[in-house]
């Protein structure tokens, strides 16, 4: 396999490997500082791209500078190709089509929890996550809308989480999760193009991300993460809260790794008639299970990405988002990523009714 090497910062170079390249694997954050040119350059030379990014406000600067562009040229720009977000939005793209084909139904609200995982982010990620609450690019409001990322605006609202038990996962306590800023806004941008698209979750569907723990992880955990979330608005206190993270490029050893592993689950209420529960008469319900069996951050991850990019290279003309723009995981891959993603038990995808 050829080696070939670009420098981002100049245009010629990328030009002159892109020529040469089908699609375009991009695992280098944050990607404020170092992706915009590579997205510019794929466009250009009308090759298909995939990150794993997890910075909303690069995002939306993306999809407002590059979307209508990406279709013009037939490209593919899809965002968010690993552990964020790829469990999210199969997982809830896997509940709505159970939904419509078991019961003729649209989805209301659903709701997320990590009930174990075991493993690290990379240093790259919290790095980007750290970049997305400091970005002074959009104002607090904006990166806290709902939306932020969907082409059109749905029935949910921006609210600070609170600790509650949730009998629906073990009734344990319901922390702050801290991939759902990123999470949601892609499933929400998901739900918003499938609607366009004539296919979409339903008019009352809304999403809510958390991680069940005992109380005091609970509680401690999203103190602070609420705590840092608002300390690193202070320029002064921001640059010392860096110096705690991991440098770039550290990250676990491949012992570790191997014995990485996430557990996520869903419960999704159904929207429609004829579909409530005969005994009580509650709407519908039903469980969504999914499961990587390597560390999340890094051995799934990289399946992940991976799987993607073979999609277009394998499968490109049965993706629902081959007409190219700047797209989700399930709005690029659909359930050709699904059925890769299970292919010799990679990993586990789920739903059942409750």
């Amino acid at each position: 396999m050829d080696l070939l090497i670009a420098d981002s910062n100049q245009p010629e170079s990328l030009n002159q490997i892109l020529s040469q390249t089908r699609v375009v694997v991009s695992t280098v954050g944050p990607y404020k500082k170092y992706g915009t040119p590579l997205v510019e350059a794929c466009i250009r030379q009308k090759t298909h791209y995939i990150d794993i990014c997890g910075e909303h406000t690069w995002i939306k600067s993306i999809i407002d500078n590059f979307h209508t562009q990406a279709i013009e040229n037939n490209v593919m720009i899809v965002n968010s190709c690993g552990f964020d977000s790829v469990p999210s939005d199969l997982g809830v793209y896997m509940l709505s089509n159970y939904a419509k084909k078991v019961h003729n139904s649209e989805l209301a609200n659903v709701k997320m929890s990590v009930i174990k995982m075991v493993g690290s982010f990379s240093s790259g990620t919290i790095h980007s996550l750290y970049g997305s609450f400091s970005d002074p690019s959009l104002t607090s409001e904006q990166k806290s809308d709902p939306y932020l990322l969907a082409t059109r605006k749905g029935i949910d609202k921006s609210v600070l989480h609170t600790l509650k038990r949730d009998v629906d996962f073990s009734n344990l306590w319901q922390s702050y999760f801290i991939m759902s800023s990123i999470d949601e806004k892609i499933v929400r941008r998901s739900w918003s193009i499938w609607t366009d698209r004539g296919q979409g979750y339903g008019s009352q569907f809304t999403y809510k991300e958390t991680m069940s723990f005992d109380f005091l992880t609970a509680l401690i955990t999203t103190s602070l993460l609420y705590s840092i979330a608002l300390l690193i608005k202070v320029p002064f206190l921001c640059e010392k809260i860096k110096t705690l993270f991991p440098a770039y490029g550290e990250g676990p050893d491949a012992e570790s790794r191997a014995k990485g592993m996430s557990h996520v689950e869903f419960v999704g209420t159904l929207h429609g008639t004829n579909i409530s529960d005969s005994e009580d008469h509650q709407p519908k319900r039903i469980r969504g299970i999914v499961k990587g069996f390597r560390d999340p951050g890094y051995g799934d991850t990289c399946r992940m990405v991976i799987e993607s990019a073979l999609c277009i290279i394998k499968s490109f003309n049965e993706l629902p988002g081959k007409e190219g723009g700047v797209l989700t995981p399930s709005t690029a891959f659909g359930n050709t990523l699904l059925e890769r993603l299970q292919h010799d038990g990679q990993m586990l995808f789920e739903v059942k009714d409750i």
